[in-house]
């Protein structure tokens, strides 16, 4: 895995270990993620759920993003997320958070906001729609803020999720059996 665009361009990524059973947002994917927001991450929040190798918040540094906030809790795939903070050497610009990442989005005392969510869980557990559901009532989401959501095809996402926000899907694409949902809190 490589970094597909911005500063890091070309650098290569630390993999997780195949034992771990995480599955990567390929460079395909990754890359047709960031032309959709490269024009506005500049300067910006991001929040990297269900983590992994972080190569999607790594890409976001490498666009512009000011800082980015990592949640994993596997704690072996966190060490692969150090690594690569370190190999790219942008430890001031990034934190990890190892919790649940429900737990953490449920938090009353997250006070963040962040001005995009990126959330790729395992394909099997169904969690990219639950995961909506607990970010239209977290104090997380900011008025403008994009979540974009990588699940399998077989996961249904809704148009909208209404709670204490409304998140609107304003664009879904497919690359074989992955999908790619965008929303925008209004």
């Amino acid at each position: 895995m490589r970094i597909v665009s911005g500063k890091f361009k070309g650098m290569e990524i630390i993999s997780p270990p195949r034992n771990l059973e995480l599955r990567p947002t390929s460079d395909r994917v990754r890359e047709a993620i960031f032309d959709v927001i490269r024009f506005d991450i500049t300067d910006k929040v991001f929040l990297d759920l269900f983590a992994g190798s972080g190569a999607v918040g790594i890409e976001a540094v490498s666009e512009g993003a000011k800082f980015v906030y990592f949640v994993e809790n596997n704690k072996k795939a966190v060490d692969v997320i150090k690594k690569n903070i370190a190999k790219f050497g942008i430890r001031e610009q990034c934190k990890i958070l190892v919790r649940d990442v429900f737990k953490f989005l449920s938090d009353p005392q997250l006070e963040r906001e962040v001005d995009f969510i990126f959330l790729d869980p395992p394909y099997k557990t169904h969690f990219a729609s639950e995961t909506l559901e607990t970010l239209k009532n977290s104090s997380i989401v900011k008025k403008g803020s994009i979540i974009i959501a990588e699940h399998s095809e077989e996961e249904f996402l809704s148009e909208a999720y209404v709670g204490k926000v409304l998140l609107s899907k304003f664009k879904e694409k497919r690359y074989g059996k992955i999908v790619v949902s965008y929303f925008i809190r209004a």
